[in-house]
C-alpha cells in the first residue's frame, strides 16, 4: 500500500534519471497498490524493503538500489523489478498470475 506522498514521489522522477525508464503509472493498475516480484534483477537476491538511497528497496548482495516504484536507480541491476500479471477481483482483493 502506498501513501499519497509515495505516489507523488514516484511520479515526480524524471525519466532521464532512470536506467530502465518506465513511468510509475505504467507499473500500477491502482496507484495505491504496487505489486512486484521481490527479486533483484541483477542475480536474483531478495532486496530489503524501505531501504536504500531512494526509499524503496536495497539489495545487500551487490548494492542495487530501487525507488518506491521498484525502478532501478543505482548499482549493478540492469532492469526494474518485475511487475507480474495481476488484476483486482475486488477493491481489496487481487489475483496474481
Amino acid at each position: 500500500h502506498r501513501s499519497e506522498s509515495d505516489i507523488e514521489e514516484a511520479r515526480g522522477v524524471a525519466m532521464a534519471n532512470l536506467r530502465d525508464p518506465e513511468e510509475d503509472e505504467a507499473r500500477v493498475l491502482n496507484p495505491k497498490w504496487l505489486v512486484l516480484v521481490g527479486v533483484c534483477t541483477h542475480l536474483g537476491c531478495v532486496p530489503l524493503s524501505n531501504a536504500g538511497d531512494f526509499g524503496g528497496w536495497f539489495c545487500p548482495c551487490h548494492g542495487s538500489h530501487y525507488d518506491g516504484s521498484g525502478r532501478i536507480r543505482k548499482g549493478p541491476a540492469p532492469y526494474n523489478m518485475e511487475v507480474p500479471e495481476y488484476k483486482f477481483l475486488e477493491e481489496q482483493k487481487l489475483l496474481v498470475g
